[in-house]
This record gives C-alpha cells, sequence and structure tokens, in this order.
C-alpha cells in the first residue's frame, strides 16, 4: 500500500466481519460466499483481512477487473449494508497453517450514501473510546474537584462557626470582666472621692488645734494648766497629722489603682470593640449559613423541608409546624417561589381533600396521624402572611381549611381544644389561633374571622391569665404547669398594648419568665464546652434533669424582648434600650450553640440544634432530638425570624430590630 493510499485509511479499535463473494468481468459469481474482517475503513474503500482457507482463491483474487460483492454485518443491527469494491492492491503473509491475505478494496460507488454512512460509523468507532475515556477522566476530575471543594465548604464552614462562636464567648466573657472592673473602677473613685473628705476635714481639724495651740504659746502662760493644754493641743496635733499622713498615703494607693483600673478597663474595651468588629464580619457569614442550611434541605419536588437532621429516627421528616417557619423565613429573606413550594404542598393535599396532618414524609406521605389546632393554625398563618407580603391569594384556600377546622374545635365559651381527639385546652394553640383570625379579619374583611378572635381572647383572658398569683399564665385550662412559649407567644400574639387591656403587665409576664425559666448551662461542643444562658421549656425548679436551653423557645423569648423595645421606643427611650439589650444578650448567647449538622449535601452549613441536651424530657409530653449534633428547622428558622425582626403571629416587621442595630 503507498503512503498516499494509507493515509486515506482510519484504524478502529474493533473489526467488523464480512461476507462476500468475488465477480468476474462480466459480473458472473466466481466463489461462493466467503468470510473476512474489516482491517482499516477509508472514504473511498476498505482493507479487508482473510485467510486462504479455500484452494485456489489466490488465483482467482489475481484476475484482472474482478470486483467482490460485500456484506458488511454491523452489531445489534440485523439489516447488513450490501457494496461494490474492486481489488487495487493485495499483500500476502505466509503462516504456519494458511495463507493470509490484506486486501486494499476501492468501493465502485464512492459518493453512495452508504459509503459515507460507513466511513462516519468507522470516525465514531474511532473516536468513541477516545470521548469516553475523556468524559471518564471529566468526571474523576469533576468528582474530584466537586469533593476537594466539598472538603473546603465543610473545613470553611467549621471555622466560621467555631471562630464565631470563640470571638462570642471571648466578648461576652470580657464584657463581665468589664462590668466587674468599671465597677471597681467607681469603687475606687468612690472610696477616693471619701478620702480626700476625710483628708480635708482633718486637715480642718489639725489647723484648728495647732491655732489653739499657737494661741496659749503667744499667750506665755506659765501656769500648770495652761501647760497641761497646750500639751495635749500639741498631742492632738500630732496624732492627727500621724492620721492625715495615713490617709494620705491610702488616696495615693487609691489613685494609682484607680488609675491602673482605667487603663485596664480601656484596653478590655478596645478588645471587645475589636471583637465586635469580627464578630459583625462574621455573623452576616452565619447568617447566609444558617439560611443555606434551612434552603438546601427544601425537597425541590414537593417543597417540604426536613425539620431535623442528624437523628437517625427523623430522618426524612416534615413536621407542619416547621413547615410554617420555613415558610416564614423564605418570606423575609425575599425567596417567595420557595415559600410558595411549601404551601403548593399542602394546597394539593387541600385539592384532594385531605386534611392538614401533624407531620409528613418528604415524599408527601403521613408520617403522624395526627389532628391538632396549632399546627392547622400555624399552617394558616404562614398562607396568609404569603398573601400578605405578595399580595397573591392563590393560598388562601389553606387558610381557609385551617379556619373551617379551628371554628370546628371551638366550643361554646370561645375556646379552642387541642384537635378533634382531645379533650384538653392548650393556651399555646389559642394564642395561635387568636393571632391567626384576627390575621385572617385583617386581611379578608371578613367579620366571622374578627368575632372567632375575640372569643378566643375572652376565653384566654378567662382560663390562661390572672392577674394575680403565679404563674401568670397557665399551659392550658386547668393546668397551672409553667410553659415558656406561652409567656413569649403572649407578647407576640396581642403585644404589650392589647395585654394591658386584659390587666396582663407584659414586663411583669417576661420577669417572671427570665425569673423561673431562665437556666445557664454547660454545652459540649467537640472544640470543647461552652457556657451559655437561655430559656428552659418550662420551671427550672421542677426540672429533676437539670437546666436545658431550648433554641427555639430562646428564640421565641428574643422576639418578646424586641416586641417590648420597639414598643417603648417613644414612650419610654431608655427602657426601649434595656430591651433591646437583652434581646441581644440572649441572641449572642444562643449563638454559642451553633452547630455544624452532619449534611447530606456535604457542606455543614451552621445551624442550631433544637436544645443544649440531647434526648431529655421537655416536661411537656415530649423529649428532644437524639443525637448531640442535631440541626434543628424550628430552632434555626426561629432565630432567623428574631434577627429580621419579624413577628410571624401578626405578619409585620419591627421598626427596632437586631438586624438593624448589629
Amino acid at each position: 500500500m503507498s503512503k498516499n493510499n494509507k493515509r486515506k485509511y482510519i484504524r478502529i479499535s474493533t473489526v467488523l466481519p464480512i461476507e462476500f463473494f468475488i465477480l468476474d468481468a462480466q459480473g458472473k459469481k466466481l466463489t461462493p460466499w466467503l468470510q473476512g474482517f474489516t482491517h482499516d475503513i477509508g472514504r473511498g474503500g476498505i482493507c479487508l483481512l482473510m485467510n486462504d482457507l479455500w484452494w485456489g482463491l489466490s488465483d482467482r483474487l489475481k484476475q484482472k477487473d474482478i470486483q467482490l460483492s460485500l456484506r458488511i454485518n454491523f452489531p445489534f443491527n440485523p439489516k447488513p449494508m450490501c457494496l461494490k469494491a474492486k481489488v487495487s492492491w493485495i499483500k500476502e503473509q505466509k503462516l504456519n497453517d494458511f495463507n493470509q491475505y490484506i486486501l486494499g478494496l476501492e468501493f465502485v460507488e464512492t459518493q453512495d450514501k452508504k459509503v459515507n454512512n460507513l466511513f462516519k460509523y468507522a470516525v465514531v468507532k474511532k473516536s468513541t473510546p477516545i470521548a469516553v475515556s475523556a468524559i471518564v477522566a471529566g468526571l474523576l476530575i469533576f468528582s474530584f474537584s466537586l469533593f476537594w471543594y466539598t472538603g473546603v465548604l465543610v473545613r470553611k464552614n467549621r471555622k466560621l462557626v467555631n471562630d464565631y462562636v470563640n470571638i462570642l464567648d471571648k466578648r461576652l466573657s470580657l464584657e463581665e470582666v468589664l462590668e466587674k472592673g468599671v465597677a471597681q473602677k467607681e469603687s475606687f473613685e468612690e472610696k477616693r472621692l471619701n478620702l480626700e473628705l476625710a483628708i480635708k476635714s482633718l486637715n480642718d481639724e489639725v489647723v484648728f488645734w495647732q491655732d489653739k495651740y499657737d494661741a496659749l504659746v503667744v499667750a506665755d502662760d506659765s501656769s500648770k494648766d495652761s501647760s497641761e493644754e497646750a500639751l495635749n493641743f500639741k498631742k492632738k496635733v500630732v496624732l492627727l497629722e500621724l492620721e492625715l499622713a495615713r490617709l494620705n498615703k491610702q488616696n495615693d494607693i487609691l489613685k494609682t489603682k484607680g488609675k491602673n483600673s482605667k487603663t485596664a478597663v480601656l484596653k478590655i474595651q478596645e478588645v471587645i470593640k475589636t471583637l465586635q468588629k469580627e464578630g459583625r464580619k462574621s455573623s452576616q457569614k452565619v447568617i447566609k449559613g444558617m439560611y443555606d442550611w434551612i434552603k438546601n434541605r427544601q425537597d425541590l419536588k414537593r417543597g417540604l423541608v426536613l425539620s431535623y437532621e442528624g437523628d437517625d429516627s427523623l430522618e426524612r421528616v416534615c413536621f407542619t409546624y416547621d413547615q410554617a417557619l420555613a415558610t416564614f423565613v423564605f418570606l423575609v429573606s425575599g425567596d417567595s417561589p420557595r415559600a410558595g413550594k411549601v404551601l403548593d404542598f399542602y394546597l394539593n393535599k387541600i385539592n384532594k381533600g385531605q386534611d392538614i396532618y401533624n407531620a409528613y414524609f418528604t415524599q408527601g406521605d403521613v408520617f403522624e396521624y395526627v389532628l391538632h389546632s396549632g399546627p392547622n393554625a400555624w399552617l394558616g398563618l404562614a398562607a396568609l402572611c404569603y398573601t400578605k407580603e405578595t399580595g397573591e391569594k392563590k393560598y388562601l384556600p389553606v387558610a381557609k381549611k385551617a379556619a373551617n377546622f379551628l371554628l370546628a374545635m371551638m366550643d361554646g365559651e370561645g375556646g379552642v381544644k387541642g384537635g378533634p381527639d382531645a379533650s384538653w385546652y392548650s393556651t399555646e394553640h389559642n394564642l395561635d389561633v387568636f393571632a391567626f383570625f384576627k390575621l385572617f379579619y385583617e386581611i379578608t374583611g371578613e367579620k366571622k374571622y374578627i368575632n372567632a378572635a375575640e372569643s378566643v381572647k375572652k376565653w384566654i383572658s378567662r382560663y390562661s391569665y390572672t392577674d394575680y398569683g403565679s404563674p401568670p399564665i397557665k399551659r392550658g385550662k386547668g393546668d397551672s404547669t409553667i410553659a415558656t412559649d406561652t409567656y413569649a407567644w403572649s407578647i407576640t400574639a396581642f403585644g404589650p398594648k392589647e395585654l394591658l387591656s386584659l390587666k396582663m403587665n407584659p414586663e411583669s409576664i417576661l420577669e417572671f419568665a427570665v425569673t423561673h425559666c431562665e437556666v445557664g448551662v454547660k454545652f459540649k461542643r467537640e472544640e470543647g464546652e461552652v457556657k451559655v444562658r437561655g430559656f428552659d421549656f418550662s420551671k427550672i425548679n421542677n426540672a429533676p434533669r437539670g437546666g436545658v436551653v431550648s433554641g427555639e423557645w430562646t428564640s421565641q423569648m428574643i422576639l418578646a424582648f424586641e416586641i417590648m423595645a420597639d414598643y417603648f421606643k417613644d414612650k419610654d427611650p431608655k427602657k426601649s434600650k434595656e430591651y433591646l439589650e437583652k434581646a441581644f444578650f440572649y441572641f449572642n448567647e444562643l449563638q454559642k450553640m451553633l452547630i455544624t449538622s452532619p449534611s447530606r449535601v456535604g457542606r455543614e452549613d451552621p445551624c442550631l440544634p433544637y436544645a443544649s441536651n440531647a434526648f431529655v424530657d421537655t416536661g411537656h409530653g415530649w423529649r428532644t432530638p437524639k443525637g448531640n449534633r442535631t440541626g434543628s428547622l424550628a430552632s434555626t428558622a426561629y432565630f432567623l425570624l428574631t434577627y429580621h425582626g419579624y413577628n410571624p403571629l401578626k405578619g409585620e416587621f419591627l421598626d427596632l430590630s437586631l438586624k438593624g442595630n448589629l
């Protein structure tokens, strides 16, 4: 084969079986069907590899003007390709048992469409292994890059959380030291001022007695009585001067201590300012990471968001109350499409005539076949807030479904019982229902909803609230157990002004919650323990398990403090500042509990656990989730609502918020 001919061919990695017979110049069949294989395939012809297993074949091939009738078989294609070709050259190899021939064949009809298809097939066949190898290599590189990038994100998120928690811990610890330092500095200053007054008084006494002594000396009275009196005056002067010297020395010491204390306070203040600056930079990243944690756990097909991550017993479970909170977070973050996806799930269920159950699996099956008033009210609130924020009425049927259910649960006194199979009445649920009916009236103007809200309010005032005795808020009808959320949600649902109209002092309510439900615990992190102050689920004295900080319920209290700060901002700016400082204090304390939950998407974004302790009794009939690193949608979502200063029970932003003052 010549070099020019060789350049026309493309070698392929696999061969194709060929059946053929030889024709003479007149087109007469000279041989029976024979078999061979392709060796090379080119645009104008092919190389045919065959073994001389038939005597006389060599002579037939060497005749002039002979042609071959070819039938080329393709894998997975039952129909062979039929072509005619003439022999351009022959290469013979003598093997042990037979002769082998490589024939250079040139197609008779080179413009035939089948010839082009054969060549294209050869090109594809040739390039496929290369392409596949390239794809595999690309996938490997992509997988490695993704693995590497994910590892970077995991390390980055862990470092972000750990650094931020350390900053908060150091800052808050220094603020405690600063408070003591300022108190000490003020104490030194007060002592010094008192000492200087004492020194001045002593100086006056010294002058007084010295004058008396000098007067006797000038009189030159040598009588015995006069001499004794002068001696006494002199002794008093000497003693006073000694006391004065002692006080002056003490005053110098206090001045030095005061100066050192002032210097220490200034240094601590500078460090705190630096930590605050670093904290503000990290805070925005943490807040974004927490939102990403919620967003990345939403099933985009069905819209539901995982309630927990880290507790295998609750894997793929989505509680309806949590879905409402996720909806609020999406709304305040300006992501109404994601909020709509959550509500779409329930709208589809309602359109099929189904009820709103307490919990579902992410694929849509019911996890908990229980109907409770609270989750229905919260989902209804989410649908109403969506309408209020976007102006779209698509999800009002969800609110309507919840309203019909809640009206059916209402008794003649206006109280809403826990559910169709429940006999108990919960203050928490009735607060939810009051807020829901009031917001429904605000959006639709239908009077039956405001009438229902007023009935629920009267029931709460009669059965849950007392303006005397202890506790001021009962957990439910005939149930005096303290539940922290009823204190926070009383502020959130009614607001300070309406509580005062019910003869309930909102400040006393919060003071009671702080006194009886605030706890200090040691939260175990992988890097070590940190001290955290927050709010327990119930009265700490009644909990033999010891104190537990609830991420969600502490966030509820933070929002209540924000509402009080907002209420007093014009009425009493000093008090407003105090409440905002309390909100900030617990907001920062709660962030010490930030974790990076074991993530299915591999990023380990920051989130909050449900509580500071795993699998402990809350005191209200359920336990906290299992696992020391179990992320909670409720805790994380409510925390973000406090950051934005959004009241989900009224569907409104506060004028004062943590976000606006960070």
